[in-house]
């Protein structure tokens, strides 16, 4: 890459996400001119976020600093880098660069937004080099579980960033390019001023198992199934799409596509090249429902037990096309992300139950990850040879031990770098540290709503989820403001049916004199409001040991 002599040889790094938490990746890079984005991805909501649909990165501070942010940057074609990009778009309309894969996601997430003609989106190929404001950006092949996955390289004012994205060593993998390490080695000739590198399995030993044993076990179990098969998987698993269609194939099965997110999944890798799979080999699911079971393949989503998937809703009996048939294959390709333990176990518990046989990755090896252990992160290491590091995609133990390693290779513990979401790091070539932090915290996506972590949304439901809700109704006269016959309450979601006629009849009994008192003179609503809370609060706390949340109206008559 080209030699470069700045001036303020300096760089700051700002993670606006992906640190301490596994998704919502996004990584700013900037400098007294410039700044370039790595990715903007999504983190799927957890137990506490009752009712969000995703969660996006606070992107404020680009938004302050638009007029030099120069491109998006994206590594590859996961939800957790690319699914907040039109968001993104929506606040600040920047140039985007893209490997081909998350290139043609990202072209139908614009067209879905109303975004695509509004927008410069262009494809990358490995070994390009672009010069986009004061940054010479050069991509390089990273193995990892979706096609055409990428680490850039980026050539700053005070040296060389090196950023993974995701990725793990695999000499052989099904689809697509192992991880270019003679590349990275011809860019770092005299070390990286900088690597970031993907962190997820860094307390893990030894090495990732390559995808070509996928291929081995997957085809043997649908050879073996006396009857239909379903593989459940992620839908940017686009090797595991091919490995099923293979088997299909060899064993004189038909392959029956389920599920909005797989369907055009499987329709842009056939378009670009990614999966090999004949037109006639697949079919819709009313002609899967017309063959016999030993002669069809179902592949869908769900291994992780979202509600709204395909494999969950065949757990449910609500699914549109599929029903779970007595002597049903059903396959999980996958490994349970931690968190999502309980609506697994229910979804196969459900399976189970309706005379299906669930094969998991605990049983047979169904699944490997996309992410490096410690020795393919030591041989990374070692071939950029790092003056500083900063380990990002991971929860806060798995960053500590990726720091622990690069400092067992000979990074300086002084030059290693446990950061978290807003803090800025500022690093020139004698010398790194963190000079500045930012809010960078959780956005809510619900709808068409968006908000951040200050407001009150996700604490109202957390509290509706763990205490339910009363309203409480009077009327007031309207010439006076006095009460007029007595107040009514009702609740929902805060104590069983059988119990709540008498508890909240009591409740309306000690309000009413409350309010007549405090009726009989002028008062501001906010003022009635909050006596009403106090007094059926402190009421049915004494009385059941929970405070639910309290809605007061009133009517004038």
């Amino acid at each position: 890459m080209t030699d470069y002599n700045y001036e303020t040889p300096w760089v700051r790094v700002l993670p606006l996400g992906g640190l301490g938490e596994i998704g919502k990746n996004m990584m700013v890079l900037e400098t007294a001119d410039d700044i370039v984005v790595i990715d903007a991805g999504v983190l799927f909501p957890e137990w506490n976020m009752p009712g969000i649909d995703i969660v996006i990165p606070d992107m404020d501070y680009l938004e302050d600093n638009a007029d030099r942010v120069r491109a998006l940057l994206i590594t590859h074609g996961h939800e957790d880098h690319i699914g907040a990009v039109s968001h993104l778009i929506k606040r600040i309309n920047i140039p985007i660069y893209a490997p081909a894969m998350a290139e043609a996601l990202i072209h139908e997430k614009l067209r879905q937004a109303k975004l695509r003609d509004q927008v410069s989106l262009e494809v990358i190929r490995p070994g390009e080099q672009h010069y986009i404001g004061g940054f010479e950006v050069e991509w390089f092949s990273v193995c990892h579980s979706v096609p055409d996955s990428t680490g850039i390289a980026i050539n700053t004012p005070a040296g060389v960033i090196i950023h993974t994205g995701d990725f793990k060593l695999d000499n052989d993998p099904v689809i697509g390019s192992p991880t270019d390490l003679g590349v990275l080695s011809d860019i770092c000739q005299d070390g990286a001023f900088l690597l970031m590198a993907d962190s997820t399995y860094a307390e893990e030993e030894g090495y990732s198992a390559s995808d070509r044993e996928i291929a081995e076990n997957i085809p043997a179990l649908i050879g073996a199934a006396p009857a239909r098969v379903i593989v459940s998987s992620f839908a940017s698993q686009i090797s595991r799409i091919q490995i099923v269609a293979d088997a299909c194939l060899h064993y004189g099965r038909k392959l029956c596509v389920v599920g909005r997110s797989m369907i055009n999944n499987t329709k842009v890798s056939r378009e670009i090249g990614h999966l090999n799979i004949p037109a006639d080999l697949m079919i819709s699911s009313a002609e899967a429902n017309s063959l016999p079971p030993s002669k069809v393949v179902i592949l869908t989503t769900g291994s992780q037990g979202e509600s709204e998937s395909g494999l969950v809703r065949m757990a449910r009996n609500d699914h549109k096309d599929i029903q779970i048939q007595d002597n049903d294959t059903i396959i999980m390709s996958s490994s349970t992300i931690p968190g999502n333990e309980v609506p697994v176990n229910d979804s196969i518990n459900e399976l189970v139950r309706m005379g299906a046989r669930v094969i998991t990755n605990q049983e047979t090896r169904t699944h490997v990850p996309g992410h490096a252990r410690k020795e393919e992160l030591r041989a990374l290491l070692n071939v950029t040879r790092p003056k500083y590091f900063v380990p990002v995609h991971g929860e806060y133990r798995m960053l500590k031990a990726h720091a622990d390693l690069a400092i067992s290779t000979g990074v300086s513990p002084e030059n290693s770098f446990i950061l978290t979401n807003g803090d800025i790091l500022e690093l020139d070539t004698d010398s790194a540290e963190v000079v500045d932090r930012i809010e960078a915290g959780h956005i809510f996506v619900d709808g068409l709503g968006i908000w951040d972590e200050r407001g009150n949304v996700i604490n109202e439901r957390q509290a509706l989820q763990q205490n339910g809700i009363v309203s409480v109704a009077f009327s007031r006269d309207v010439t006076d403001g006095s009460l007029v016959g007595k107040p009514k309450i009702v609740s929902v979601g805060f104590v069983h049916k059988e119990d709540a006629q008498g508890l909240l009849r009591e409740t309306e009994d000690a309000l009413r004199p409350v309010l007549e008192q405090y009726l009989k003179k002028p008062n501001e609503w906010n003022e009635i409001e909050e006596v009403v809370r106090k007094t059926v609060g402190s009421f049915l706390s004494r009385r059941t040991k929970r405070r639910p949340i309290i809605i007061t109206t009133s009517i004038d008559v």
